[in-house]
């Protein structure tokens, strides 16, 4: 059984680490969808320990990325209107990209760094 747990892990990293390569390499409209699955398997995939405090953790991580993706979002957009930057976050991969990478980094921040 703990195999099977470390597995997602594995699968999730190896897909993040393969996904980033494709999308800055590949000039397919897919690119993006290898670091997609990625980061969605590494936030689903479980801990050794899976508890309350750390579903609880999974759960608030995920609230607070979808707020700070969405005022990123915001704040890309607005500043694509007024020409300060030359790209706008159109498409919703990349939106949910950017949510999942930062609910994982949310998520093991708190378990590993803020909760030694």
């Amino acid at each position: 059984m703990k195999t099977i747990i470390k597995l997602g892990k594995y699968i999730g990293l190896f897909l993040i680490v393969l996904g980033t390569i494709i999308l800055f390499t590949s000039k397919s409209p897919t690119a993006e969808m290898p670091l997609l699955v990625g980061l969605f398997t590494l936030f689903i995939s479980s801990q050794d320990r899976e508890d309350e405090r750390s579903g609880a953790i999974r759960t608030s991580s995920a609230f607070i990325a979808l707020i700070l993706g969405y005022t990123i979002k915001l704040v890309i957009t607005n500043l694509y209107e007024h020409q300060l930057i030359a790209f706008d976050l159109i498409s919703i991969n990349y939106f949910l990209i950017m949510v999942f990478a930062l609910a994982n980094i949310i998520r093991f921040s708190r378990l590993y760094i803020f909760m030694a």
